[in-house]
């Protein structure tokens, strides 16, 4: 009867108000590796299951004073990760399957069968073990996307986004507008205050632009002071309204502790009006930010040939 050689070892709350139950399946889990703790009432197991820390509860359906179906909304609300294993009667078995529709995830009859409540403990805690490595696999795949210090997109995802996007926008014969962004005498600011203070100013510049920029945006920290933008389906037209509003975000507000404004300047270039590939387009862009820094900061230009450096002015 008794399998004390399972693999997965969890944290396990067993709740039944008949301590003989109680006594041979704690036995039977402890010796099968787990760690157990009892209790015989749904306010005993609810205050257990608030202390954290726990895989899997498993429960009578009948309890005293509280029943079987508010203990697990109850747990549910304080720990929604926790697995619940409900123990019914013989001849509950719609009662049991009402419990997994509210969030159980398996059930057990008694007289319990130790083999069946085994395997139903290893599949919830291997179940658990796949559910951990999914998200820390979704974790890191955002880790890579992400800059740490802003939270902002990085300059990969910058790149593979514009790809995507302008082959999107060729398919639709869609213009599609980027934005090159650089905050202004962002030197000073390490230089006079510290970097910590630059690092603060970063972060709430990107916070600015984003809120700024409109939700179906890409924005990316493309690398030091500098900011991407990918603009889908956007003309020049609308693109500047956008500009606008990310020059107005950045200049009024404070930057404690820094005294100085702080300003920034833009380039914009859509495709396919003024390049035909990606790397062409943040050249444009790049050219057109140049433009802006040239004359004065704190504005946005567009990219038109006479930026080229081989046009004669």
């Amino acid at each position: 009867m008794f399998r004390p050689e399972s693999k997965s070892k969890g944290r396990i709350i067993l709740i039944d108000d008949d301590p003989g139950v109680t006594k041979i399946v704690k036995k039977f889990l402890e010796r099968s590796g787990h760690s157990v703790d009892t209790a015989d009432s749904g306010e005993e197991g609810i205050r257990l299951t608030g202390n954290g820390g726990y895989d899997i509860v498993i429960t009578d359906i009948y309890l005293p004073g509280m029943d079987g179906m508010a203990v697990l909304e109850k747990i549910k609300s304080i720990n929604a990760d926790v697995d619940i294993i409900v123990i019914t009667g013989f001849g509950s078995i719609e009662s049991a399957v009402s419990f997994m529709k509210a969030g159980a995830i398996d059930y057990i009859s008694k007289p319990i069968n130790f083999d069946h409540l085994d395997i139903i403990i290893q599949k919830t805690l291997e179940r658990k073990e796949l559910i951990k490595a999914a998200r820390e696999r979704d974790i890191y795949f955002r880790m890579s996307l992400t800059d740490a210090l802003t939270g902002m997109f990085n300059h990969k995802y910058f790149h593979d986004s514009l790809e995507r996007e302008m082959l999107y926008s060729q398919r639709k014969k869609e213009s599609l507008t980027i934005m090159m962004a650089d905050i202004d005498s962002f030197k000073a600011v390490n230089d006079n205050y510290g970097h910590q203070a630059g690092d603060m100013v970063l972060q709430k510049i990107s916070s600015n632009i984003i809120k700024a920029c409109r939700s179906h945006d890409t924005v990316s920290r493309y690398g030091g002071e500098e900011f991407g933008i990918i603009l889908p389906e956007t003309g020049i037209e609308k693109s500047t309204r956008v500009a606008e509003r990310i020059l107005d975000a950045v200049s009024s507000n404070p930057y404690p502790p820094v005294a100085q404004n702080i300003t920034i300047s833009i380039g914009i270039a859509s495709f396919p009006e003024h390049a035909k590939d990606r790397e062409d387009l943040i050249q444009k862009a790049d050219l057109a930010l140049y433009h802006s820094k040239e004359k004065g900061k704190n504005r946005f230009t567009i990219y038109d040939g006479t930026l080229d450096p081989d046009t004669k002015h």
